[in-house]
């Protein structure tokens, strides 16, 4: 009997003697540069398979791994680099060029060309310290909504916790794991490395088209994956035009960003029931979980924390009660350690209430049972006339209008009113706002019945899935006329 692959790419197959054999290489020349406990590793590549040999070799080295997004204008690069201090950066042709002018004196490896060769611990895929399932030390950058790039350090790991966040998930030897979301992003990185850790396959795209992910996960025998509720929705879409097979969806983890439960239901009717929704971020990695079967019992929850978790609303140092709303912090053993200063020195501790307490600034609550509830970011809140509102809130009404198939809300500038609601549809036909907010009369609040409407073929998104508000935000400045006043 032929064994599973760990690695399938369109054109690629890795066995996991083979991806030893290049984690063994990568590592020698990484250490030949200097990565090690005191020296880090970052990479830019595609999606590619040496991507996940990188980090497997720079565990082994005990070295941070710093990913560097493909998206960075040079200047940008430059100063990630300042930020990070590598010893060492590893690319592909693609990207060897533009490292290489924004790198200085940091040496860069390609992968695409012959490595140097020497002596390197050799440690088989899937082993590793003790503490940790997956990937090693790390530092990843994110920039959440405010656009400013900040390097996230994670030294910490948890054996236990990890092994249950991979039960919750479902991965094990059996899973197919899809990833085509960028690498650099943490939740495929982590999904990715937690699969191989434990004896599945990863099959990695260059990037999301649904289309493709469809015919590749059926082609290939794919039963999970990592998506955005973004991409579920055109999955959803293209899976109900496509005339081939759809793949047997086993246990498809959907994260970073809310997961409405209309599209919840779409999409077990599509696929089944192989879906899990999981609240988490680059800091505090994943935090709660909630299995496809509690979706219709537990409307608008992400789900229960893990084992090990804990999660609560605050109000300016003050823990919240079972059901009020307020700034959503976590405790957890996989929290950050802080964000990293300029030149890989110093470093923020993480925000938070103390006593272990630290927040990405979601806003939200948890129920009497337990369960939490994301209802949005504070830092994509609108502010009208002093009234505070949240998106996804609006959202959730706004996806009930029969034209409307998606919406993403924003505020816009307003001279009166500080922001005005607005928001972007792709819907059957055309739908103004003289309509929209004529239907919202009594649904929603008056004056969160968005005043602009633009419609859209495509939400825009970010490099990792998420719907982009400040694209539509830039967007609508360009073509919507005037203010209410």
């Amino acid at each position: 009997m032929t064994p599973e692959p760990a690695v399938v790419e369109p054109a690629r197959k890795f066995t996991r003697a083979e991806l030893d054999e290049l984690v063994c290489g990568l590592a020698a020349a990484l250490a030949a540069h200097g990565a090690g406990p005191n020296g880090r590793v970052g990479w830019m590549m595609g999606n590619r398979a040496e991507v996940l040999a990188v980090a497997l070799a720079a565990r082994g080295l005990g070295a941070p791994v710093v990913a560097f997004g493909r998206r960075c204008t040079r200047d940008e690069l430059a100063g990630r680099i300042r930020i990070a201090g590598p010893s060492v950066i590893v690319v592909d042709a693609v990207d060897r060029e533009r490292v290489r002018a924004a790198a200085g004196d940091v040496p860069v490896l390609d992968v695409d060309t012959p490595l140097p060769t020497g002596p390197a611990p050799r440690a088989p895929v899937g082993t590793g310290v003790p503490d940790r399932l997956g990937a090693g030390a790390s530092l990843l950058f994110t920039s959440g909504t405010s656009g400013s790039p900040k390097a996230a350090l994670r030294t910490r790991g948890d054996r236990r916790l990890a092994e249950t966040i991979a039960d919750g998930f479902g991965i094990g030897q059996t899973t197919r794991f899809v990833v085509s979301g960028p690498l650099a992003h943490s939740g495929p990185w982590t999904c990715s490395l937690m699969a191989l850790a434990r004896g599945g396959t990863v099959g990695i795209l260059p990037g999301f088209d649904a289309d493709g992910w469809l015919g590749f996960a059926a082609e290939q025998a794919m039963n999970s994956g990592f998506l955005t509720p973004t991409q579920v929705r055109l999955l959803v879409r293209a899976a109900g035009a496509a005339r081939g097979p759809r793949p047997a969806l086993d246990h498809v983890v959907v994260s970073g960003e809310p997961f409405p439960d209309e599209l919840r239901l779409d999409a077990v009717r599509t696929f089944g029931p192989g879906f899990v929704e999981c609240y988490g971020s680059t800091e505090l990695g994943p935090l709660t979980a909630l299995p496809a079967r509690e979706f219709g019992a537990r409307p608008g929850s992400s789900g229960r924390p893990f084992a090990g978790v804990e999660v609560a609303a605050f109000h300016e140092g003050e823990r919240l009660g079972p059901g009020e709303e307020g700034v959503l912090h976590a405790r957890t053993p996989l929290a950050f350690d802080g964000y990293v200063g300029s030149g890989g020195s110093g470093g923020a501790a993480p925000p938070g209430a103390g006593d272990g307490w630290a927040t990405v600034r979601d806003v939200g609550f948890v129920d009497p049972d337990g369960y939490v509830h994301v209802t949005g970011r504070a830092d994509d809140m609108i502010i009208s006339g002093g009234v505070n509102m949240f998106p996804s809130d609006i959202e959730t009404v706004v996806n009930a209008h029969p034209a409307v198939r998606a919406c993403a809300v924003f505020g816009l500038a307003d001279p009166v009113w500080g922001q005005r609601v607005a928001a972007a549809v792709i819907s059957d036909r055309d739908v103004g706002a003289e309509e929209l907010r004529e239907w919202l009369r009594g649904r929603i609040s008056d004056d969160k019945r968005p005043y602009d409407v633009l419609r859209v073929a495509e939400l825009p998104v970010t490099a990792n899935g998420k719907v982009s508000r400040r694209k539509l935000a830039r967007l609508a400045r360009a073509v919507v006329p005037g203010h209410r006043s």
